[in-house]
């Protein structure tokens, strides 16, 4: 079970975008092998399933709220699947003194 709601990597991520940081979220599931990444923009974000070439997946979205929402690669819906979360890292997070 994650240590934090959407709602609270919601608000880190914006506001990480508000200091300039084009923050990296990685994010582990307990009943997925791989590693799946968000990734805010100015004015998009993006998920990504992280693996060798040809495994990886990017799917880009215009807010937040439409990419929890929405099915990602692995069909994986996080607003379904956040209670699947084992591990949320992010080294801009660390860097900004936000966690």
């Amino acid at each position: 079970m994650p240590q934090y709601s959407f709602e609270d990597i919601k608000a880190l991520l914006q506001k990480s975008i508000s200091l300039g940081f084009e923050a990296e979220l990685s994010i582990t599931f307990s009943d997925r092998p791989g590693e799946y990444m968000i990734i805010i923009y100015d004015d998009f974000c993006s998920f990504i399933k992280c693996g060798t070439e040809g495994e990886s997946a990017l799917q880009n979205y215009p807010s937040l709220d439409e990419l929890y929402k929405a099915v990602q690669p692995d069909g994986i819906v996080l607003e379904r699947d956040w209670e699947k979360i084992t591990e949320l890292y992010c080294p801009d997070f660390d860097i900004l003194n936000l966690w």
